[in-house]
């Protein structure tokens, strides 16, 4: 969806200030696609958290990601399908909005948990999964995987109140899944979820729902394709942020 179509559909919702913002925008259209945020709201005499404010009425993340939309507004309609492009843009937009998430209930979560699990549904899902454990390790910390969903089943008793269940998930929507974290949750475990739809009902009953961005890519020579490195940057960006929250701690 385009930038224009952007800012139709969610019309009825901005205020005089969006509105304001988004004809500067759209009379400098090349020009505003180098401003920073600081820079575009002393363009429009508005404050940093006005401009952030006008990109999530649009139903966006943040600043990266409108950037983004301005860039591929500009580009040729052959320059705009390129994979390359679409891969580069996901992945730069993706890194600059969980820098500025606040992931510190995750990382206390890790932190205090009696045992760590992770749970995976899909094969793409299962290699997250092994990723997790393994760079888990670097922080001491151990992940028992829950492989498959008939497993749930024995792990009902075994995972109690203080554990941290991790669940990676396509859609959210997985029904065995779904009756395991529900079991989960009446017990009083923390449940992270991790998923690539924004809107689903694991999401909406996770203790702190994550949005892993998966770009799409129309193939030519097989089934579409989808890109997995973002799930590995947020795995390391939780890595480095834990390393730097509790590292400290093991020095003194």
């Amino acid at each position: 969806m385009k930038l224009e179509e952007l800012v139709n559909k969610n019309y009825h919702q901005l205020s005089d200030n969006d509105l304001y913002i988004w004809k500067y925008i759209a009379l400098h259209k090349k020009e505003s696609m180098s401003l920073s945020i600081d820079e575009l709201a002393n363009r429009t005499h508005v404050s940093r958290t006005t401009v952030l404010r006008f990109a999530k009425r649009l139903g966006l993340r943040g600043y990266a990601e409108l950037k983004v939309y301005l860039r591929m507004s500009q580009q040729t309609p052959d320059e705009s399908t390129q994979g390359l492009e679409t891969i580069y843009n996901n992945y730069a937009s993706y890194m600059s909005d969980i820098k500025e998430q606040n992931f510190n209930d995750v990382l206390s979560y890790i932190h205090s948990a009696k045992n760590l699990y992770v749970y995976s549904t899909g094969h793409i899902q299962n290699n997250v999964a092994s990723e997790i454990r393994r760079s888990f390790l670097n922080i001491n910390k151990l992940v028992l995987p829950i492989h498959v969903s008939e497993d749930t089943v024995s792990y009902e008793e075994l995972v109690s109140h203080g554990d941290v269940v991790i669940v990676v998930t396509y859609s959210g929507n997985n029904s065995w899944m779904l009756n395991f974290v529900k079991k989960m949750k009446i017990k009083g475990v923390k449940i992270i979820s991790v998923s690539a739809t924004r809107q689903n009902e694991l999401s909406m009953i996770s203790d702190f729902p994550i949005f892993v961005d998966v770009p799409n890519i129309l193939n030519p020579l097989g089934q579409r394709y989808e890109g997995l490195v973002n799930y590995f940057i947020l795995i390391d960006f939780i890595i480095a942020k834990y390393i730097d929250f509790y590292g400290k701690d093991e020095t003194i």
